[in-house]
C-alpha cells in the first residue's frame, strides 16, 4: 500500500493555466477537482491512456484504453460493466 505523502495530487479534469493576459477558468484546484495518485497511475491518466472520473460520493471511475470500467471505492477496486 502507498502512503498518501509519496502521492501526486492530480487534477481529474486537466488543469488549464491560461495564459498571462487571461488566465484560466477560477476554482480549478479545488478538493472536488483533485486526488492523490500514485506516479504510475497519475502518469497513465496524464499520457492520456486512462480517464477517470469522480462521483458525488468520492468514489472514483476510471476508464481503460480499451474501454473496460473500474470503480474505486473505500473496500478496492472493482470492475463495473
Amino acid at each position: 500500500m502507498i502512503d498518501s505523502r509519496s502521492c501526486d495530487l492530480d487534477h481529474i479534469r486537466a488543469y488549464n493555466p491560461g495564459t498571462e493576459d487571461d488566465p484560466g477558468p477560477p476554482g480549478q484546484t479545488t478538493p472536488e477537482n483533485l486526488a492523490p495518485l500514485c506516479r504510475r497511475h497519475h502518469r497513465c491518466k496524464t499520457a492520456g491512456r486512462w480517464r477517470c472520473r469522480r462521483s458525488p460520493d468520492a468514489t472514483y471511475t476510471w476508464t481503460s484504453p480499451h474501454g473496460r470500467l473500474y470503480q474505486v471505492t473505500s473496500t478496492g477496486t472493482h470492475e463495473t460493466r
